[in-house]
């Protein structure tokens, strides 16, 4: 992002107004502007109204350009070096970064030296600069220009929630750049109170320090799009080819919800999550009723012509953010959508998430297929009691699932493990079958089996128990299997272990009944509890949201609110836990592997737990 100034706009409009009277060296409109002097009694002909009409519109327009500069940063996209300097002062502010590419320093808790990510300052403040309530116990202030530069009184000066805001002590006055960039180098703020210890002092050079605070000025400085004086909007995405009963699950909760739920009591939340506080008698400030209205985003044709509905879509309507949606195949091109224009996306459904080291605007359910690919090769490699140096051979299709699913493993099982791993692909015509899977075993003795096939693909694969000695492990995805999981071939389960990225059958009755009964109320047919139940879920987390945001309609600050989120061990059918956390865009980190007992009923066994993997390298 890169801003104008207010003066750089003046300048601007001085200079085009100038010209405008002269127009150029001539000075063709002061000389009709004379001839109209000198000889009064002259008409104006036609070709002088259309020069005069067309300078008033240039000089009006220009009038509004300056007004919409007084009211709101500008894009500065013409001034390269003003662009850089906001770009090296968010780099600071991001990610710790100096200007020089060489991490920051600082010190904290008086003589601590730390650097870089340690000490960048959405490490408390966040992305927003909204602050945050560290621990229960620590208010971490805000820092976004709007807040700096105006005095910080009380309790209704701090955004987020009541509890955040009940923390509020000492005020202070409003910040110049002097006493900013003081308050980095020395830790005090314009009144010469100490800060607090954890608060870093950052040894920065006066230009980085410049950058900084030029690049703080702009954060969360303007009310994003979708807002109006009135309205909130939102989004949601549909793709082609959604069967009624799977449209109706998705839309039927969200427009119950926003409708019947969040416009029906808007009021009375603002009144009891908001800050109707005041200071010295004064109420806070600003409209805090505005509704919430839905849009639906229907994608037609291949994947590839997505970007370009979605953004006819946002140019026509911009909306603040878009909520579920569902489409055929993988999420990414809306999720680059997404990450393009800083829009956030809430909880699509989707087992083929985006994925992007560092991305921001989308928070998803789960990693999807790629979670149970990693997960298998983690298994395979540290805990399934293969052989030392035993071979893997992976089989998938040429499909969007399959290409998740074995690209994931493959490149985990380089992390963990040397064995050899070969990759065989069933191409879109050939048929599996018995001897398909006879011919596969006796050319790969030894080996184990990572097959990422459908049941339909399974059929014949008892064949590999039919020999003096199986494989040492078949792994399976019951994403893949779905239903059919159950029928998996009594003879090869002692050696085969599944992946299941879901909570075991019976785990999560507790909160489906509380689901079911919601839908009830609101007269809406099951007709897919899995997705209705993940609607659900994005309910209340929007609720939350939308009701601590207050009038600070930020994408960022919305963002912040929704990582501040507590773990959730109740509230998804689907999930055992989802947590948050600032930057993780997984709520849904774990991953069971389990067997299946003998019988024509068998029963789920584990043989890793739901968070065994997370967070191992």
């Amino acid at each position: 992002m890169c801003y104008y100034t207010v003066s750089d706009h003046f300048s601007t409009l001085r200079n085009s107004l100038g010209r405008l009277h002269s127009c150029g060296p001539q000075g063709v409109a002061t000389r009709e502007r004379q001839k109209i002097i000198m000889h009064p009694s002259r008409r104006i002909n036609n070709t002088m109204k259309k020069r005069l009409t067309h300078i008033w519109l240039q000089s009006v327009w220009l009038a509004l350009i300056f007004a919409q500069c007084l009211a709101s940063p500008i894009h500065a996209a013409d001034d390269p070096a003003k662009a850089k300097a906001l770009r090296q002062g968010e780099a600071i502010y991001t990610n710790g970064v100096l200007p020089s590419g060489e991490p920051v320093q600082a010190t904290v808790f008086g003589n601590v030296t730390k650097t870089g990510k340690e000490v960048a300052c959405t490490a408390c403040h966040l992305r927003s600069g909204m602050g945050q309530l560290m621990d229960m116990e620590i208010l971490v202030r805000p820092v976004s220009g709007a807040k700096l530069y105006a005095p910080l009184l009380g309790q209704e000066n701090i955004p987020g929630p009541t509890m955040k805001r009940l923390m509020f002590e000492n005020p202070r006055p409003a910040y110049t750049d002097e006493t900013l960039a003081a308050t980095l180098l020395t830790g005090k703020d314009p009144t010469g109170r100490e800060l607090d210890a954890a608060m870093p002092r950052y040894l920065l050079d006066d230009d980085s320090t410049r950058m900084l605070i030029s690049y703080l000025k702009t954060l969360s400085a303007t009310i994003s799009p979708g807002v109006t004086e009135d309205e909130i909007r939102f989004a949601t995405i549909i793709g082609e080819g959604l069967s009624a009963a799977d449209r109706d699950a998705m839309l039927l909760p969200l427009t119950a919800f926003l409708e019947d739920e969040w416009n029906a009591r808007m009021s009375v939340l603002s009144d009891l999550t908001y800050n109707r506080l005041s200071h010295k008698g004064r109420p806070a400030s600003g409209k805090q009723d505005r509704k919430a209205s839905l849009e639906v985003w229907e994608l037609h044709g291949p994947p590839e012509t997505w970007a370009n509905q979605l953004e006819t879509y946002y140019a026509r309507r911009p909306v603040f953010a878009l909520l579920a949606g569902f489409v055929p195949g993988g999420w990414t091109p809306i999720h680059e959508f997404c990450e393009k224009n800083r829009i956030p996306c809430l909880f699509p459904i989707t087992d083929l998430p985006g994925l992007a080291e560092n991305d921001w605007y989308t928070l998803y359910f789960s990693k999807g297929l790629y979670l149970e690919g990693e997960v298998a090769a983690r298994f395979l490699a540290q805990d399934a009691g293969l052989p030392l140096g035993a071979p893997v051979i992976q089989v998938s299709r040429d499909t969007d699932e399959g290409k998740a699913l074995a690209g994931s493993f493959a490149e985990t099982w380089k992390k963990f493990s040397e064995a050899p791993l070969t990759n065989i692909n069933v191409s879109p015509g050939e048929q599996t079958g018995r001897d398909f899977w006879k011919k596969l075993f006796t050319a790969n003795p030894g080996a184990a089996f990572v097959v990422w096939l459908s049941a339909s693909d399974l059929t014949g694969i008892e064949s590999l128990a039919d020999e003096n000695q199986p494989p040492p492990a078949v792994y399976l995805s019951a994403t893949l299997l779905g239903e059919a999981l159950p029928t998996l071939p009594d003879k090869i389960r002692d050696f085969t272990f599944i992946g299941y990225p879901t909570r075991l059958p019976g785990d999560g009755d507790y909160t489906e009944a509380i689901i079911s009964n919601w839908l009830k109320i609101k007269n809406i047919p099951v007709t897919n509890m899995t997705i209705s139940s993940k609607v659900y879920f994005l309910n209340t987390m929007l609720s939350r949201a939308l009701a601590e945001m207050g009038n600070d309609f930020h994408r960022d600050f919305f963002l912040d609110l929704l990582d501040g989120a507590s773990e959730k061990a109740t509230a998804s059918i689907s999930y055992p836990m989802l947590s948050f956390g600032p930057g993780l865009r997984y709520a849904a980190n774990g991953c069971y592997v389990v067997q299946l007992t003998h019988g024509e009923k068998p029963e789920l066994v584990k043989k890793v737990d739901w968070f065994f993997y997370l967070g191992q390298q």
